[in-house]
């Protein structure tokens, strides 16, 4: 197998690598979404789980980049993607992603969770807003992914989300609920998406091997 006869493996490879991790995470938010009760994450969690979900989409251009002998831009690309992510990254305190639940649910729960931590408020539409203006709590949510995201605006937003995660940690324990018709579905979703790759290293799977072989061999 000479070298031509390897970049088709190599877009097949790029394809499995593109398609896989995005379909592990339909699958993974279709089991969460299938539980009996919801799932508490901090939003810097989620973007970090997002980002390696999509983050093999910038892998694209590798081969060809390589092949015409142009690593520069490649770096370039990097250096700009590392940024990018650092910038975009939620701060420790920034908030919660709750998943499996409504966002009615989540509007009592986080409610009664303010009772309990002494903090006097009232809601304005999908924002609980402090007597005094702060603290602030933005709700916003993803129906196709069933999640509720809980934005914290305070100045002692180490300190109120510490005690919030432990408020809405105990309170969530509580919640009881028939699995999803979402879920159901984004297990189906991730499942018809995950044969994808399976079907093509299988079509391919010779040419893998003597890939490998002209490789390691």
């Amino acid at each position: 197998m000479n070298g031509t006869e390897i970049y088709p493996i190599v877009d097949v490879m790029m394809m499995v690598v593109n398609v896989a991790p995005i379909a592990l995470y339909f699958l993974i938010l279709g089991l969460v979404n299938s539980h009996a009760r919801p799932c508490l994450i901090t939003s810097r969690s989620d973007f970090i789980a997002l980002t390696i979900a999509l983050a093999p989409v910038l892998m694209w251009p590798v081969p060809s980049f390589l092949q015409a002998g142009a690593p520069w831009p490649l770096l370039a690309g990097l250096v700009v993607a590392i940024v990018g992510f650092f910038l975009l990254l939620p701060a420790s305190n920034a908030g919660f992603v709750i998943y499996n639940i409504s966002e009615a649910r989540c509007m009592r729960l986080l409610g009664d969770a303010l009772t309990a931590m002494g903090l006097r408020g009232r809601w304005d539409g999908n924002a609980w807003r402090g007597e005094r203006g702060s603290p602030c709590f933005h709700l916003s949510k993803i129906a196709l992914l069933r999640n509720v995201t809980i934005h914290i605006e305070a100045q002692d937003a180490e300190v109120i989300a510490g005690r919030l995660h432990a408020e809405l940690t105990e309170r969530l324990k509580t919640v009881s609920q028939l699995p999803s018709a979402m879920g159901a579905c984004l297990v189906v979703i991730g499942s018809a998406i995950m044969l994808v790759p399976m079907w093509m290293v299988g079509t391919h799977i010779d040419d893998f091997v003597d890939a490998m072989g002209h490789l390691f061999g």
